[in-house]
């Protein structure tokens, strides 16, 4: 009986310190009082753990608050060298490769020219391409909690499977022997998914994140989690249709979200987006038309998403890194389509650059590392 309260004793405290852990590096930063605080526990308590969690590496003091007339309160933050995640973003063109510490901090970044292929070569050249970028950041390969790939299309993350992907032009593809080439482990996810994590990281509140990309995707978190659906199909919000009888989608259907919102359908004619741009704010009429449409078009999207969730709704892809300097326009034409909210407050546009899907899904193992923790 009392071998038995011991171990429910170290269990308590192993759960207790994982609790710390997983909420200062959510938070980012907190002092020893901003935890106790939150967690509901005791300063001795609290103190103990932490001072645990400091002697095994996990923690460190990163600064002092302000202080109201007493001593300054020290600041505690994750370790950035405690542990290391990769993650890979495939496109038709070329990988992405990306490296982020234990404080979710993207420290390294490369994009290799590796056109994609279905032949096995492409597997090889994944893990070798791999192997070099983490060689370059001289990481001790047992500090890699994993590889994260992301990949655009509908993927089956429990069988790692690639089940479909128009941009890429695949179907059924495996991702399970890339684990024994590279040697790590590895998970994969829809590009959207990926950059939703990166976005999202630290925060608490529900979100659809809308991606506009060569295809229109998104990502719908939920209590904390991504909603899959049944058939890993959710938030394909390309295919909302917007126009009965409108333009062709390469779904085989008229009038999608993807046919008018998709960033190759916002450049147009251009050779890219840089171009596209470029004339608009040169003030080429056409370009201008041409933004004005779609951010009309989008408009009807993102309050038809607002009525549907009602929770905040954030911008991102290859577009929306560029909509950020015409925000008051979206904001006006959005306001025209909703009239529930009394502003577009519920609107962001992400902060992340064109490393998030890849930091994204590289940030998925560092949150399960806390996640487990406990257990």
């Amino acid at each position: 009986m009392q071998a038995g309260k011991g171990e429910g004793k170290k269990e308590t405290k192993r759960t207790n310190k994982a609790r710390i852990a997983r909420l200062i590096s959510e938070t980012g930063a907190m002092s020893k009082n901003e935890v106790a605080a939150r967690l509901g526990f005791s300063m001795p308590t609290t103190l103990q753990h932490i001072k645990e969690l400091v002697e095994e590496g996990y923690v460190v003091e990163s600064g002092e608050q302000e202080s109201t007339g007493g001593r300054k309160a020290k600041i505690l933050s994750i370790a950035g060298d405690a542990g290391y995640a990769a993650g890979m973003e495939i496109t038709l063109d070329d990988i992405l490769f990306v490296l982020v510490n234990m404080r979710r901090e993207l420290v390294r970044k490369a994009r290799i020219r590796v056109p994609f292929s279905k032949d096995f070569s492409y597997y090889e050249a994944m893990a070798n391409w791999l192997r070099v970028f983490l060689e370059q950041t001289g990481v001790e390969q047992e500090k890699i909690l994993g590889v994260g790939i992301a990949l655009p299309g509908v993927v089956d993350q429990k069988e790692k499977v690639l089940r479909y992907s128009h941009v890429l032009q695949a179907e059924n593809m495996s991702f399970k022997g890339f684990e024994e080439l590279s040697g790590y482990s590895c998970e994969i996810e829809s590009d959207a998914n990926g950059a939703a994590y990166a976005e999202r990281s630290g925060r608490q509140r529900d979100l659809i994140y809308l991606s506009l990309n060569d295809t229109v995707g998104g990502s719908i978190f939920l209590n904390q989690k991504v909603y899959g659906g049944e058939n890993n199909r959710s938030a394909g919000f390309g295919h909302l249709k917007i126009e009965r009888n409108g333009r062709p989608c390469y779904c085989g259907g008229k009038g999608c979200l993807d046919a008018y919102c998709s960033s190759r359908a916002l450049q147009g004619e251009e050779q890219n987006l840089d171009v596209f741009f470029e004339k608009v704010r040169a003030r080429d009429r056409g370009c201008r038309q041409h933004l004005e449409e779609y951010l009309e078009n989008l408009a009807i999207a993102i309050a038809d998403l607002r009525m549907v969730f009602d929770c905040n709704i954030m911008i991102g892809g290859k577009a929306g890194r560029y909509l950020k300097e015409f925000r008051k326009e979206l904001d006006r034409k959005v306001m025209v389509c909703n009239q529930l909210d009394l502003d577009t407050s519920f609107l962001e546009m992400g902060k992340c650059q064109a490393e998030a899907s890849a930091q994204g899904v590289a940030i998925r193992f560092v949150e399960r590392f806390f996640e487990e923790m406990g257990c």
